[in-house]
């Protein structure tokens, strides 16, 4: 939320430029509360309707944060209303109300002691279902313009609840069309892969939208991203850490509130901030992406379902609809399609742009499904850019609208993508499984506000966090501390010093970690694979040839980067074992075994941690209501563990192994231990964070969660959105 110092410094500059006889601004008025007289909702007064302010609402996975109006509710601003000036904002009911009667919204300007009424609306979601999200609405303002005006927002009820949430002002402001203001962009298109653009060298048309845009701006060939899955990489662009520091790495990963996003820095500034966003592992409340936004708006498909299929046009109207809501406000806008992400399926004529054409049984959408012979590869490579030739039209499209606008010249538009795509360039389909550049290597074409530098190419690498630091740097402000990423301003100026890129993924069971420079890089696998690569990118840029015997000193710097910025998983096994007989059992891990605690050990039995930490034995004779326990965590985070051993002297059979609520056995003895990126479908219905029951004599595990971590409960809301994205089984 806004700070109360820059709040007053805005008030305090309004009154300045008002006694020099300048025209009256453009007033975001969720951060006007200095202009705010009068504020009643559902019987409370101005505290209540404050407090609520910051949280807002969100409905149908839309939030905008507004003022609460629950009837009877009245809020009244003293305002200096400009020339041309209009109000934009949107109406909403609560879900929670939707079976109330309905609520009547009002806009008012009173001037000499007398109210107009200029807008009113009957929102009545029991009768109407398009009044059962959110409803924009701008109103004209320009005949009220003049100083020393009080603009009143009203709301009444044909049954008051009490409940001052009950009704909403969405988002409003007093804008004007034509008054400058800083506007910054960051416009990301979901599994973009760089070499599948004409701007980095592509032989198809897929981007001549993107390839005009860049004779404006700096083409950045080596941006490297920091995950090649989108929650990760999405977190390192907005703030500027490293996965390992953000911790939004794995599925159930939220981006923990110790993070401090790019909106939130804008939004303690007095700007505008919204996003419009394709991708529900982004835009689902659970994720926790949304801090910081005035409109946080997660678009759905057909038939209003969570989806992929959300072509980029809805996300660019939403995105122009924010923009042209704060004409002349300070504005940041991050805009998210997806199109080019699996299934691969572009609208006519796309979806015929490229050969070879899908066939009768060979639709080419998803590799998973729909590859059955060779030519299928080319086919799905085909969609694809099909996808990326559709999205790019609609860049186009927003380029233009900018243009139109007046506003394009002075903006800083930064295009980027999250991550690539493979088609088995290593083996493998799709992204989230390695750390190769097909997936990593992004495309980066900035466009600076007046244009500077246009038509520039920097060589030397650049990596996600730096969005960040480039976009305050473009806007004047300082950076603060924490921040990893360097302005791109000092790539274009040639001072910014070589440095190595990190990228890592723990997704679904594919554990790897790369440390790339510009000339080479490393990539160490831990699961499924297990081995070390190192890659000369200058003689071999397809990165086919691993040389890791060719430069030992080099791969040992490389490799020790990695491991110092590896992080551990955030919780810990618990293995305990019962009964009267004796055990032997060995954890093992291609990680590390870190901060072991052992309780119950009697004098004569033992734990031993060896390997450098790779493997943990335990030697325990528990008695009677006597167990042995110990409890660890792995890094990096997803390495697989590994139990086997002994139970009085002989294999230990699956069934005396329990883990989590349900006591469920592993299917084989010595075999991995369940974590919780498998828990969603390899051990489906145990809560992995609940003791086995007491009565389960042998080998008891589970998992725990240490102090201030945490993890995303998985609802049946969410797990709609991630099987949507095909990142839970049906």
């Amino acid at each position: 939320m806004r700070t109360a110092l820059s709040t007053a410094l805005a008030g305090l500059a309004t009154l300045a430029l008002l006694a020099c006889g300048r025209p009256p601004d453009p007033v975001d008025l969720l951060g006007a509360h200095d202009h705010l007289v009068e504020a009643r909702a559902g019987g409370q007064g101005r505290e209540a309707v404050l407090e609520a302010a910051g949280r807002g609402l969100r409905v149908n996975d839309v939030l905008r944060r507004g003022f609460p109006a629950g009837p009877p509710g009245r809020l009244r601003f003293d305002l200096d209303i400009p020339k041309g000036a209009r109000l934009t904002f949107a109406c909403a009911v609560d879900p929670r109300f939707r079976d109330r009667p309905a609520v009547e919204f009002f806009v008012k300007v009173a001037r000499g002691g007398r109210e107009d009424v200029v807008w009113t609306r009957l929102l009545d979601p029991i009768s109407r279902p398009e009044d059962r999200g959110w409803v924009p609405m701008e109103v004209d303002l320009s005949e009220f313009a003049g100083r020393g005006r009080e603009l009143v927002l009203e709301t009444r009820g044909y049954e008051e609840t009490g409940e001052p949430e009950q009704a909403w002002w969405g988002t409003p402001a007093v804008t004007v069309r034509g008054h400058r203001a800083p506007l910054a962009i960051i416009y990301l298109v979901d599994t973009l892969r760089a070499d599948h653009t004409g701007v980095y060298g592509y032989s198809r048309g897929t981007t001549p939208e993107l390839d005009a845009f860049a004779e404006d701006a700096i083409v950045f060939e080596q941006a490297i991203m920091h995950s090649s899955w989108t929650k990760p990489s999405v977190a390192s662009i907005l703030t500027s850490r490293l996965p390992g520091q953000h911790r939004a790495v794995q599925l159930r990963d939220a981006l923990d509130a110790s993070n401090v996003t790019l909106a939130q820095r804008l939004d303690e500034q007095g700007w505008a901030t919204g996003a419009a966003i394709a991708n529900s592992v982004i835009y689902g409340a659970e994720s926790q992406f949304d801090r910081g936004f005035d409109f946080f708006a997660g678009l759905h498909g057909e038939d209003d379902r969570r989806s992929k299929l959300v072509n980029a046009d809805v996300v660019v109207d939403a995105a122009l609809g924010w923009m042209r809501s704060r004409q002349g406000l300070p504005t940041f806008l991050y805009v998210h399609t997806m199109d080019p992400h699996v299934p691969y399926g572009p609208p006519p004529p796309f979806d015929r742009m490229f050969e070879p054409h899908p066939t009768e049984g060979h639709p080419g959408h998803d590799p998973r499904t729909d590859y059955l012979e060779p030519l299928d590869r080319e086919r799905m490579i085909a969609q694809y850019d099909g996808e990326i030739a559709y999205g790019d039209l609609e860049f186009g499209r927003f380029v233009r609208a900018l243009k139109e606008a007046g506003v394009y010249d002075d903006a800083l538009v930064l295009f980027i993508a999250d991550h690539g795509e493979e088609f088995l360039d290593h083996g493998r389909w799709l992204h989230g499984r390695s750390v190769f550049d097909e997936l990593i290597r992004v495309p980066l074409v900035v466009k600076l506000p007046g244009n500077r530098h246009a038509g520039r190419r920097v060589s030397g690498q650049v990596q996600g966090v730096d969005v960040v630091p480039t976009v305050l740097e473009a806007m004047r402000m300082p950076l603060p501390d924490g921040l990893v990423g360097l302005p791109l301003q000092e790539a274009v100026e040639d001072l910014a010093p070589d440095r190595t890129a990190l990228a890592e993924i723990s997704h679904r069971g594919f554990v790897a970690y790369g440390v790339r420079s510009a000339q080479d890089k490393f990539v160490q696998r831990f699961n499924p694979d297990h081995d070390e690569l190192y890659f000369d990118l200058q003689q071999d840029p397809a990165e086919q040839t691993n040389i890791i015997e060719e430069r030992p000193e080099r791969v040992r710097f490389l490799k020790a980067q990695g491991e110092q910025a590896m992080s551990p998983n955030p919780f810990r096994y618990v293995v305990e074992v019962s009964g009267r007989r004796p055990y032997l059992l060995q954890l093992e891990t291609n990680g590390w075994i870190e901060d072991v605690k052992a309780t119950g050990f009697a004098p004569d039995e033992r734990w031993t941690l060896g390997g450098n930490g790779r493997w943990l034995q335990l030697e325990a004779r528990p008695g009677p209501n006597a167990p042995r326990q110990v409890s660890f965590t792995v890094r990096p985070i997803g390495a697989p563990v590994t139990l086997a051993g002994t139970r009085s002297g002989r294999d230990l059979p699956p069934g005396a192994v329990a883990v989590g609520s349900s006591g469920w056995h592993p299917p084989s003895i010595p075999g991995r231990l369940p974590d919780v990126e498998s828990e969603a479908e390899r051990v489906a219905g145990i809560d992995l964070f609940v003791p086995p029951p007491p009565e389960a004599e042998g080998v008891r595990v589970w998992l725990t969660l240490p102090p201030g971590q945490s993890l995303m409960e998985l609802d049946d809301e969410a797990r709609e959105r991630l099987r949507a994205l095909g990142y839970l089984g049906p």
